[in-house]
């Protein structure tokens, strides 16, 4: 018969080691701050546990408040930081979902949770089972045998010790351990050492005499006379020392092993928790630990279904459309509906290439279909004949569509021939407006966290890695109820966000703002940008070239070759005794030891370090440029020219409306948003994005708008002034601040003033604002009291932020968006991550009100282009820029036009400024003068 095992967990040490590991997460439930860092990290850990080990009984131990310990010797611990209150409350947390779990906790009064674990562990071993310890705590070594092994945490990875591998580990056998620290002692407890004797001579004594008793027995055989002094001076402390640090392994602790058995958790209780807590992730991963259930003896408690059963439940009652007789019954089904939710199985990630395996309908609550068209056997209707009999219900202008992440799904819809008519909406995009922070908007996360839906995952029916297969290749049988479970809960979780969106006044930006954007982003992404592929080439003939040289530049000042793109090698020519020998001071460690490499730390170096001679400034200048040049041809140039389509020269990027939660968007795929302007070289690139014969490239940029809607927002008289009378903002801080007349702010005080204009608006510090110039910390406060003086509502205006943030848990844009921050309502948020926090807070408003007046203008633009029945189109947005591809023939209408719909998309306290340039590519664009174009007939 196969030996039993038992796991022994040390509660306060894995919550106290996972607290200080997540500390830096700023984990927290979204709605109350409440910090869940600790429990995640714990729980995750006890989940792994659970998986690899499958334990026939489990247990975790806690330590009460006082222990035995403190009488025998009143300063022990005495140094040891109290709690964090931040950490007690998790605890208690981690108690109530171990509850929950059915997972037993231990504390007894006046033993430490070693002694609780000691005495179980023993007795464990002493009933035939194999035991193990999982701590973080180096005193549980003494505690490993041949059946009792532990499992230590560490910043390595947890490692795990038997006898062996403790004697081997620290010179000592486990048994001895205690005997090490008793004469090393251990400042972490407060455990006082004798003077002079480290771990290793503490180890060198053990092995020389075999234990504490029989050294002082034989004391005049320690050869050094000072050590022998001090073991005599110290003897009383050191037979106390063991008494502190020797395990009690024989307590009276009435406990039943059954008790014990972990696979029987309260589900109900335990999703109930973890989704109270916002751990969707725990949650996910304790399904799919608990999702095998039955195969264990015990029946379910309560009535409760496994994961698989209450998901086959769900699912029984979908249906799969194999033949003409089912699309027809099909069809008299979703005649009526008043809902369609829609979703496509594809075989690829991009839908303007991806081929449709097949489609899922979801029309009433818990009705849904999947249509397959394309898997590799099995018995489906073509394509052609879905079409013809879903296009009525898909044409219904009354019938609202419904797509998780909708934009994915109408392009390959309209591929197809079956564009949805009427009103389109979002599921992922309702949740994000909902909280546009919040993690995990993907429609399995959604469906777990509104709904309490466990979906089955995709990897059960694909797999992974090299084993993976496409969606084409799976058995329809399965594919049909995976697929309708994704329209279905689509469908189910548009009515669950519908009435929320109106209960928190959210419904007006959502349906007047983001949902409009799904079909234009689409149409954007479907046009495409074009390309000039041979002026790619060059680039990268010319990028390579340059790269090159360099490198052999980088190679004469190291003194030797090696990887510029390895860090590891970087760092030993930049920073060793071999190398360029730059200065470290003030440089973090990486975790291979080396000192960073990044961009921004050697930018810094080249900034803060004074005195390096011209071979060390020479090495950080190439490297700085070997880097800007490298990244801007793998990232763009060679990244572009993969992309280029071959049958169009266009490249087709796909922007993320929910990509960030100021409420701008993102573009990736490639990412057309972050190409740089300041550098030559990314100019330069911007001559690669080109319009077609007969047409011309026109691009409308927002003047200062984040500044200008500062200036709304706070209503601050001089900044309110500057843009009603159109003055430079940045000339006229610099007067100010400098006390100069206007006319004589050079250069390089307009540059300065331009960086606290910006920086303002995301809420910088003076540390911040020295570490963006050359101003020492102090001249850096000064400088903003002066800002302030001049710009006092700017001041107010962060500080009112600040209040509504911490107090209510949110602040808002110009059109009532709301970012969350509950993090601000805790007392117990680290220093350092409430300031992260609060810069966040202040840019939130300003930054999310400057997208929601692009997004505005897109929208407003578009319905103006095509009322007019112009042939213009948009083709990018990047940040406060839209790019529009023109007929030469409408440039002076669609400038205009352009022009006076962006100023007029929001009415704001000061004036909405657009510059607009033309030109045949997107460098060398010139400014369009009101003087140039016509006004638009309109």
């Amino acid at each position: 018969m196969a030996k039993k095992t038992c796991v022994l967990i040390d509660g306060h040490s894995e919550a106290y080691r996972a607290f200080y590991a997540m500390n830096r997460s700023g984990l927290s439930v979204r709605n109350t701050g409440e910090p869940t860092g600790a429990i995640f990290g714990f729980l995750r850990q006890l989940l792994r546990i659970l998986r690899d080990r499958q334990p026939d009984y489990l247990i975790v131990a806690f330590d009460p408040a006082r222990t035995f310990r403190e009488d025998l010797f009143a300063s022990y611990k005495a140094t040891r930081a109290r709690m964090p209150d931040e950490l007690y409350q998790q605890i208690e947390r981690i108690q109530q979902v171990l509850d929950a779990m059915h997972i037993p906790y231990l504390t007894v009064d006046g033993f430490e949770a070693d002694d609780v674990i000691g005495t179980l562990a023993a007795r464990g071993e002493a009933e035939g089972m194999h035991v193990l310890v999982k701590t973080g705590d180096r005193d549980l070594f003494q505690l490993a045998t041949r059946h009792i092994r532990v499992l230590y945490t560490s910043p390595r990875g947890d490692q795990e010790y038997d006898a062996a591998a403790v004697q081997e580990r620290f010179g000592v056998a486990a048994e001895q351990f205690i005997e090490m620290k008793a004469l090393q002692g251990d400042n972490s407890d407060n455990i006082p050492g004798v003077p002079g004797v480290g771990e290793k001579s503490a180890v060198k004594l053990i092995q020389e005499f075999g234990s504490i008793a029989q050294m002082f027995d034989r004391i005049d055989e320690v050869k050094r006379p000072r050590l022998r002094a001090n073991l005599v001076a110290h003897q009383e402390q050191v037979a106390v020392n063991l008494k502190l640090v020797r395990i009690v392994k024989d307590m009276d602790i009435p406990f039943d092993w059954e008790t014990a058995w972990p696979h029987q958790p309260d589900r109900p209780a335990v999703t109930r928790l973890l989704r109270e807590l916002d751990l969707n992730s725990i949650l996910e991963l304790f399904n799919e630990q608990f999702m095998q259930t039955d195969l264990f003896a015990a029946p379910l408690l309560d009535g409760a279904e496994t994961i698989e059963m209450e998901r086959a439940r769900r699912t029984s009652g979908y249906r799969c459309i194999q033949t003409q007789a089912q699309l027809a019954e099909l069809v008299e089904h979703l005649t009526p509906a008043k809902v369609l939710a829609f979703d496509f199985e594809t075989d690829s990630t991009d839908p303007l290439t991806t081929e449709a395996v097949g489609l899922a309908l979801g029309w009433a609550e818990g009705q849904a279909a999947y249509l397959p068209v394309a898997h590799r056997q099995g018995e489906q209707l073509s394509w052609d004949e879905i079409r013809r009999a879903l296009t009525p219900s898909f044409a219904d202008e009354t019938c609202i569509k419904v797509a998780h992440n909708a934009k994915f799904d109408l392009l390959i819809a309209r591929r197809l021939g079956l564009d949805p008519a009427g009103p389109l909406h979002d599921s992922l995009l309702m949740a994000w407006v909902m909280d546009p922070g919040r993690r995990g908007l993907g429609l399995k996360d959604l469906a777990l966290q509104e709904l309490g839906c466990s979906m089955q995952p995709l990897k059960d029916l694909i797999g992974t890695g090299r084993k993976q297969i496409t969606m084409g290749e799976v058995a329809i049988e399965q594919a049909a109820p995976y697929a309708s479970d994704d329209a279905a809960q689509t469908w189910a979780l548009y009515a669950h966000f519908r009435p929320m969106l109106q209960q928190q006044a959210l419904w007006s930006l959502y349906e007047d703002i983001e949902q409009p954007l799904i079909r234009l982003l689409a149409d954007i992404e479907t046009r495409g940008v074009m390309l000039d592929r041979d002026y790619l080439l060059t680039l990268q003939q010319e990028f390579t070239a340059r790269l090159s040289q360099l490198t052999q530049r980088m190679y004469a000042l190291a003194g030797q070759e090696f990887n510029l793109r390895s860090p590891l090698q970087l760092g030993q020519a930049l920073f060793g005794a071999e190398g360029l020998r730059l200065p470290t001071t003030g440089l973090k460690r990486t975790k291979s030891g080396g000192y960073s490499t990044a961009a921004g730390v050697l930018e810094d170096l080249a900034l803060r370090v004074k005195g390096l001679d011209e071979r060390q400034n020479d090495a950080l200048q190439t490297i700085l440029q070997y880097r800007q040049l490298h990244k801007l041809q793998s990232t763009y140039v060679d990244n572009l020219l993969v992309q280029m389509r071959a049958d169009s020269g266009r490249v087709h990027t796909s922007f993320n409306q929910a990509g960030a939660a100021t409420g701008r968007m993102s573009s990736n795929n490639p990412n057309l948003q972050n190409i740089p302007i300041r550098t030559e070289e990314g100019r330069r690139l911007r001559g690669a994005f080109i319009a077609p014969p007969g047409c011309t490239l026109l691009a409308a940029d927002y003047n200062q708008i984040e500044l200008r809607v500062l200036a709304h927002t706070t209503c601050d008289p001089r900044l309110l002034q500057a843009f009603e009378a159109d003055h430079d903002i940045h000339a006229i801080t610099a007067a100010e601040l400098f006390e100069v007349p206007l006319a004589s702010v050079s250069r390089e005080q307009r540059g300065l003033a331009k960086t606290i204009n910006f920086a303002t608006i995301y809420g910088v510090s003076a540390f911040g604002l020295s570490s963006r110039t050359e101003m020492t910390r102090t001249e850096a406060e000064e400088f903003l009291d002066r800002y302030f003086m001049t710009y006092p509502k700017v001041e107010q205006y962060i500080q009112d932020t600040l209040t509504q943030a911490s107090t209510q848990g949110y602040v808002e844009t110009l059109t009532g968006r709301k970012r969350m921050f509950p993090e601000l309502q805790s007392q117990s948020l680290p220093k350092q991550r409430r300031s992260a926090i609060e810069r966040a807070a202040i840019n939130a408003p300003i930054q999310g009100g400057a997208a929601d007046i692009i997004k505005v203008a897109m929208i407003n633009l578009a319905r103006e282009l095509a009322a007019q029945s112009l042939q213009s189109t948009m083709i990018l947005q990047v940040h406060d820029e839209l790019v529009l591809e023109v007929p030469a023939a409408e440039t002076a209408v669609v400038a205009d036009l352009t022009r006076r719909t962006m100023e007029d998309a929001f009415p704001l306290r000061v004036p909405l400024k657009v510059d607009v340039e033309a030109g045949s590519n997107w460098r060398d664009l010139q400014p369009v003068t009101q003087e140039m174009i016509a006004p638009c007939p309109c």
